[in-house]
């Protein structure tokens, strides 16, 4: 992801803590909201162009990253279903904006992948008079940031980090992604890593002393020998973590902020930690795709979803951070509280967000996929 925009990284830190995230609307924020957005062809699509909404819209998102009950509350006030699309990577859904007619109509992509869906018109200027979201509150940490300067083009949905999560019955704490990966290689078919080649790759690298963004040959090649090496103990490489973790199959996985704290709700024999050698902080953005065949719909859930009661009952159900003080004052004390959704400075400071350079390096692709067919 480019520099974050006017920020120095000590001012980062500061900012991405939980008492920073709650005292954020405080005077001195410069307003950021977004200029009225000029050429958005509502119609552009199809369906939904004469202000009606129709039945349905495509979400394409990430695995349990919206409350279902939530998103029945919305086709229940406004008739519209939603059809959730769970996608592994940025990457996948990218693939299917650029073929073009993917029946998309909102994409939560991650903050490495922005410039680029911009340059390319995959995704459209958002129409803030339907959508009704102000971000001039919201933490400067996580809006007006050089990857979309003034969110023209997308909203911060969630901010985490990716990490470690490991069941009582593994016998270990690891701390470090040394250790991680120590473990993963020496257990029967019980370690999981995630199938994203940024969060997979970054967490190997930073195991062998690499940087988390590492993009030269040697070290790639050495990241690809680690993991090839260790393939055949492997449960599984998915991005769907919870599953294998919920029916025991799966001790030890990498997991992003969300999969891991709602596992250890649910399962308190589990335990998920931010690994002190490293690793990755990343966040999430709402945004519509160019060719979005129900745009209407889009509008319309991205002001229901920016609600403050409905966002702060969708991070109840995620656990990942948001970047609105408003909404954190609804949220569940023991969330807001948790050391782990919202970490303190000092866990964050080792930690790489990934840049667009890793997101399109040719030879992390390459990398990834000698990986997997190994």
């Amino acid at each position: 992801m480019p520099p974050m925009n006017n920020i120095s990284r000590r001012d980062l830190l500061r900012l991405l803590g939980y008492g920073s995230l709650a005292s954020a609307g405080v005077a001195g924020f410069a307003a950021c909201s977004p200029p009225e957005s000029e050429g958005t062809d509502s119609g552009s699509g199809g369906g939904g162009g004469d202000g009606e909404l129709g039945s349905e819209l495509t979400l394409a998102t990430w695995p349990n990253y919206d409350d279902p009950e939530l998103l029945e509350k919305f086709r229940e006030e406004t008739g519209v279903r939603v059809n959730v699309q769970v996608y592994g990577s940025t990457e996948e859904m990218e693939t299917l904006l650029r073929a073009g007619n993917s029946g998309i109509d909102i994409a939560v992509p991650s903050q490495y992948a922005i410039p680029g869906w911009i340059s390319s018109k995959l995704i459209q200027p958002l129409d803030y008079d339907k959508i009704d979201v102000d971000l001039s509150g919201w933490n400067k940490a996580v809006v007006d940031q050089e990857f979309d300067p003034g969110n023209e083009y997308t909203i911060p949905k969630h901010w985490g980090t990716t990490g470690m999560i490991y069941s009582e019955e593994l016998g270990e704490e690891p701390t470090t992604w040394r250790e991680f990966f120590e473990l993963a290689g020496s257990l029967d078919r019980r370690a999981t890593i995630v199938d994203h080649q940024i969060s997979s790759i970054g967490s190997a690298a930073v195991a062998l002393g690499l940087d988390f963004n590492v993009q030269d040959p040697q070290g790639l090649s050495e990241v690809a020998d680690y993991l090839i090496g260790m393939k055949s103990k492997l449960f599984a490489i998915s991005s769907d973590v919870q599953p294998g973790l919920r029916n025991g199959d799966s001790w030890l996985s990498i997991a992003w902020t969300g999969d891991g704290v709602q596992v250890v709700r649910d399962n308190p024999t589990f335990k998920y930690v931010i690994a002190s050698d490293g690793g990755e902080i990343w966040s999430d953005n709402w945004s519509v795709a160019a060719d979005a065949p129900h745009p209407e719909a889009a509008w319309a859930f991205l002001k229901f979803i920016h609600e403050p009661e409905n966002a702060a009952a969708n991070i109840n159900f995620t656990l990942y951070a948001h970047g609105d003080p408003e909404v954190n004052e609804l949220v569940d004390k023991e969330v807001v509280d948790n050391p782990v959704v919202y970490p303190d400075d000092d866990t964050i400071a080792p930690l790489s967000f990934a840049t667009a350079e890793t997101y399109n390096s040719p030879d992390r692709a390459k990398t990834w996929s000698r990986i997997k067919s190994s």
